[in-house]
């Protein structure tokens, strides 16, 4: 429950009030009138298709009283709106990071914070889960890792939250600088640095400098969990301003690879079965572990949270139907793509890879797609491979001119129909690309 003192003492601003008579307190904060309850308050935000300001009167109309607009848009709608009060503030998006770092201040809860080029949102889930056995946890419902998302999440958590667990996501330079001074992380992970948006950022250096960022808000008494492995876990842990706590695949046993179902398991002197596929998820387990021994979680738990955790939609889900469909269409960049096609080559059967574009690869894009064409050749990853978009095109002619059966289609229908009539019982299907490309339309055609 908040108050309009609350949002008063967070802006440093009084209300403009339309009539008297509206309530001092509210549930929560709503940025969309297709969810918003009637005790909410109104947050306005101007997206790239959309003006949420001007859908004020429609959140009036659903029980809203409270208002937080942007002041250049406050009278275009004030005389549709009957009753309340509205704060006019000059960026409701910044106004939204004051609330929830006043928010996250008034709990005390603690933060850990995730970022990497990939494995982000498994991992946390994964230490949401182990963690929970010991704590109250709070974490996003879904992917919320940007700079409305989080901190949506941040004013979500409920007061006694002990550790929110939170993503921090990017596209560019600054913007997890700007996450981590909004949730101030007690401790932080860094999953990975990969090619992720390195169309945007230009290197693998600027990448990392800018997943180095989470650094920036964090409370100079905490940790960071940084991978071992990864190539550049010297240069992020010279940038760490705090003690590095490292983690690593080889912190677990592997007693048995047992290709898409998994992995039999042995941590410290513990045998256990864990569910999830590929090496990448071996990592993510090895991350969440140490996360959990740092926060003192007994053994007992931490197994008993690692032999449950389901796959997650989209992200190396193996789906057994007549064939057997890997899901892996959440996203894609060239570190995950050769993950995915890797555990595809571990399958028994014949193996189809149903590809598209890598996306926000830049200038980079031709020259990173071809190399996946020569991947699959060079680790036999795949028997057929299917794909359609702009530089999966580049993809398929290099498999093509290496020998490997390929076959690329100019739209998204053409493709699922071309699945459809490609597959058959026994196969194994890797379905890979970034979000954009919308290849979990061809899941739902396979399945």
């Amino acid at each position: 429950m908040f108050d309009t003192d609350f949002i008063k003492t967070a802006l440093k601003i009084d209300a403009m009030e339309i009539s008297g008579n509206t309530p001092q307190k509210f549930n929560g904060f709503s940025i969309d009138t297709r969810t918003i309850k009637a005790d909410d308050c109104f947050i306005g935000i101007e997206g790239n298709n959309f003006d949420g300001n001007l859908f004020a009167p429609e959140a009036h109309k659903k029980g809203a009283r409270i208002f937080i607009l942007n002041k250049s848009k406050v009278n275009k709608v004030k005389g549709k709106i009957p009753s309340g009060i509205i704060y006019a503030v000059k960026d409701t998006v910044s106004a939204l990071a004051s609330l929830a770092s006043k928010y996250k201040s008034k709990i005390f809860a603690s933060v850990l914070a995730i970022t990497g080029s990939s494995g982000k949102t498994t991992t946390r889930k994964l230490i949401t889960e182990i963690l929970s056995h010991k704590f109250n946890i709070h974490t996003a419902k879904k992917n919320l890792n940007n700079e409305i998302g989080l901190p949506l999440t941040i004013l979500e958590a409920p007061l006694n939250t002990h550790i929110m667990v939170l993503e921090l996501g990017m596209n560019h330079s600054g913007e997890i600088s700007r996450l981590s001074r909004i949730c101030r992380p007690l401790t932080s992970v860094i999953t990975n640095i990969g090619y992720a948006h390195i169309g945007m950022l230009g290197s693998l250096n600027a990448i990392a400098d800018a997943k180095s960022e989470i650094y920036d808000g964090m409370d100079n008494r905490g940790f960071a969990f940084l991978n071992r492995n990864d190539p550049y876990f010297k240069y992020l842990s010279k940038k760490s301003p705090v003690e590095v706590l490292d983690f690593g695949i080889e912190d677990i046993e592997v007693i048995e690879d047992k290709g898409l179902d998994g992995y039999v398991l042995t941590y410290n002197g513990n045998i256990f079965d864990y569910p999830l596929a590929g090496e990448h998820n071996l990592e993510n387990l090895a991350c969440a572990m140490r996360v959990a021994n740092f926060y003192r979680i007994d053994n007992k738990h931490i197994l008993k949270a690692a032999k449950k955790f389901p796959s997650l939609s989209g992200r190396s889900n193996v789906i057994k139907k007549e064939y057997t469909i890997i899901d892996d269409c959440y996203n894609a960049n060239p570190s995950s793509m050769k993950v995915a096609l890797k555990l595809l080559s571990k399958a028994n059967g014949r193996k189809i890879a149903i590809v598209s574009d890598m996306l926000e690869l830049g200038n980079f894009a031709s020259d990173l797609h071809k190399e996946i064409g020569e991947f699959i050749l060079s680790n036999k990853c795949a028997d057929i491979v299917l794909g359609y978009g702009q530089y999966t095109k580049k993809l398929i002619e290099k498999a093509q001119s290496l020998g490997v059966k390929s076959e690329w289609v100019s739209s998204l229908d053409e493709l699922i129909d071309l699945a459809k009539n490609t597959a058959k019982p026994g196969d194994n299907i890797l379905v890979k690309a970034s979000r954009g490309m919308q290849l979990d339309k061809v899941v739902d055609g396979l399945k």
